[in-house]
């Protein structure tokens, strides 16, 4: 964890219990931030690298230029421990006025005593979600109905492929995959691309225990993911999740169990995309930029590109959208609201500070910026695609609400039972009711 505080100074935050600042809140929200004179310090926290923080600490300082009365002090850490703090600090009451939160894992912190409810400040005009799809924003509600963030960027998991591979099977006579095509046609279009790949690599990383790949797969036939805090998807359509990548992997098409487990948790640097060891994967399209530039070095005269997920039988799209925002904490004081409330409107809106971001932590959620970075001659073309694609799905993917524990408890448990499977441990059927099984044991847990 890293606690950067302006000019170096210590401060300390005298905090009001939850209950009480948020009854204060709500009472200052009737004030708009613009009709004041923003004073007052605020912690913000988010997670990242060392790119982003100098990114987000170029939009600070921009905003405490414009408003030289507001001191905002940054709290960042690496994402696994920001979550960790976050929950030391909600315990305590002691969480930052501006807290960076994602869709993912808002159901663990919803709460009106960890995070303050946003809707009467978004009615009365204070926060500013105009522009931002319907469907974002609705992602952002926790299980009560209420709104807890306001969303930023828009971050979504696609294909990877190599380009140059897919010519050279272009020109063996593979026909090219257009879009929308369903899941048949991807897997007979891997299976077209194995021969013409060179000796030891592989047509794709094998997905079955990939938790944005079933999540596709599971909304693009016309199901669930979860119901509230149960899992929703039939034992059925798992059974033929699973069926569908071991046909692939016993024919070859995908790595061996051994080099599955370890691509998965494979470094960019090691992985086999950027090596040319592989033709497909699924990654984040935001990190499009640093693939392409580790394949640059590793494996010179490479273009990697980025395609949606396949459809369903129907044509129905399946891709979840996940969403980045601002949370405000149910401890903010009114003394502090205005500031807080100001510096999300300034993150999400202005201009200036979108410039600066380009999308590092998805895409920025209002459109018109989104375009404009897109537009700018000086946009990495790595990060133009990351916003076309972004562009070319988002009206019809499918957001998902991720209960408390949803997303680590589908990962963990998703990866143990098909590698139960892939491994010879457990036969489909048997893997599947283990994935249903224990996923539901650990939302109970976690529901708790």
């Amino acid at each position: 964890m890293h606690i950067l505080e302006k000019g170096g100074g210590t401060r300390r935050f005298f905090l009001a219990s939850s209950a009480l600042a948020l009854t204060l809140g709500l009472a200052a929200s009737s004030i708009p931030a613009s009709a004041q004179e923003l004073t007052g310090d605020i912690r913000f926290s988010w997670w990242g690298g060392q790119v982003r923080n100098d990114k987000t600490d170029r939009i600070i300082q921009l905003f405490e230029q414009q408003n030289p009365g507001v001191s905002i002090t940054r709290e960042t850490a690496d994402f696994a421990p920001y979550w960790e703090r976050l929950t030391i600090q909600s315990t305590g009451n002691n969480q930052p006025c501006a807290i960076t939160m994602q869709s993912r894992w808002l159901a663990t912190y919803a709460r009106p005593d960890i995070l303050m409810p946003l809707d009467d400040l978004v009615a009365n005009g204070t926060l500013d979600v105009s522009g931002i799809p319907e469907a974002v924003v609705s992602a952002a509600r926790g299980a009560d109905g209420n709104l807890y963030m306001i969303p930023h960027g828009v971050f979504y998991f696609a294909l990877m492929y190599n380009e140059q591979m897919l010519e050279n099977a272009a020109a063996a006579g593979v026909q090219p995959l257009v879009w929308p095509y369903n899941w048949d046609q991807y897997a007979d279009h891997l299976r077209a691309i194995q021969p013409t790949l060179p000796e030891g690599a592989v047509a794709t990383h094998n997905m079955g225990r990939e938790p944005d790949a079933f999540v596709s797969w599971v909304q693009s036939h016309g199901e669930k993911v979860f119901d509230g805090s149960k899992a929703a998807f039939s034992r059925d359509l798992a059974i033929a999740w699973f069926n569908y990548w071991e046909a692939l992997r016993n024919e070859g098409v995908t790595e061996s169990p051994e080099g599955m487990v370890t691509e998965n948790s494979a470094l960019v640097e090691e992985s086999n995309l950027a090596n040319g060891r592989g033709y497909a994967t699924n990654r984040p399209p935001n990190q499009l930029g640093s693939v392409q530039t580790v394949t640059n070095t590793v494996n010179p005269g490479a273009t990697i590109n980025t395609r949606p997920y396949p459809v369903g039988p129907d044509g129905t799209v399946g891709m979840d959208l996940g969403s980045n925002g601002i949370a405000i904490g149910a401890n903010c004081t009114a003394e502090q609201l205005p500031a807080t409330t100001a510096w999300i409107n300034f993150w999400t809106h202005n201009e200036e500070a979108a410039a600066i971001y380009q999308s590092d932590n998805g895409v920025v959620a209002i459109p018109e910026l989104a375009t404009a970075q897109a537009e700018n001659p000086d946009t990495q073309p790595t990060q133009v695609r990351h916003i076309e694609l972004y562009q070319q799905v988002v009206d019809t993917a499918q957001p998902v609400f991720w209960p408390a524990g949803g997303y680590q408890a589908m990962t963990d448990v998703l990866n143990r039972s098909y590698d139960a499977v892939a491994f010879g441990q457990l036969s489909v059927e048997e893997g599947v009711d283990q994935l249903i099984s224990e996923l539901q044991q650990q939302l109970d847990q976690a529901a708790r």
